[in-house]
């Protein structure tokens, strides 16, 4: 199975699915990462793009993606909300489809960060016509101290796919702390204390030690009996 993450910033990907990458690799998936924008300069000084980017190369090895590649877009500090709807459109088209993932995971559009929410809306409209290309899921993850933020007002986070990651939360805060300018003491929610939590409640909510929740975007499936077959994400 091949696997895409797109992110917004470097440790997006790993909150929002650090676990399930580490998971779904470790069984033979070729996931791989892209960071379409750097972030790191409008709320840490001194953390160069460089830095940022080796620190998601080495957070990406720990939980086994295959490759992580960068986008560049929004180099000059603005935000990618900032850029013209096009230009994010057209940069995640040309990464989807040279990934030829079948499976796509990305932000949530209800998120409180501009960012995020301008990078799932163009992942909603590069994949509108799923069968036009190799996508055939398209599962919305939530950021710690992002996606929570938001008010119910404004399309909340209801989970509705969650993956078994018994075995991989720990692999998921390891690769965090490869960020240590973005993990912060508990009670603040980009803990990992609250890393754990998380993965320990949304278990909670499907029987199992740890998982992952997400939000489907958008899916096609073949009307066969062999979707029904299912597997074990751990």
């Amino acid at each position: 199975m091949k696997v895409l993450v797109l992110a917004a910033h470097p440790d997006d990907e790993v909150l929002g699915a650090g676990a399930t990458v580490s998971a779904l690799s470790r069984q033979g998936a070729d996931v791989r990462i892209h960071v379409l924008a750097e972030g790191v300069s409008l709320r840490h000084s001194g953390v160069t793009m460089q830095e940022a980017r080796e620190r998601c190369r080495a957070a990406a090895k720990e939980l086994g993606a295959s490759e992580v590649s960068f986008g560049g877009l929004a180099a000059d500090g603005r935000l990618l909300a900032d850029l013209p709807q096009r230009q994010v459109v057209d940069a995640v088209g040309r990464v989807v489809r040279e990934a030829a993932a079948e499976v796509v995971f990305t932000h949530h559009p209800g998120d409180i960060h501009a960012d995020h929410r301008s990078v799932a809306q163009a992942v909603g409209y590069g994949t509108r016509i799923l069968g036009s290309g190799s996508v055939r899921q398209v599962l919305h993850f939530e950021v710690l101290s992002s996606t929570e933020q938001q008010t119910g007002l404004v399309a909340p986070f209801v989970p509705t796919v969650f993956y078994d990651v018994t075995g991989h939360v720990e692999a998921k805060c390891r690769a965090l702390a490869a960020y240590p300018y973005e993990v912060y003491d508990a009670p603040h929610p980009r803990s990992l204390t609250a890393v754990r939590t998380l993965a320990a409640y949304r278990g909670t909510q499907v029987g199992v030690e740890a998982a992952e929740a997400f939000a489907v975007g958008r899916e096609l499936r073949a009307a066969t009996t062999a979707d029904l077959d299912g597997g074990d994400a751990r």
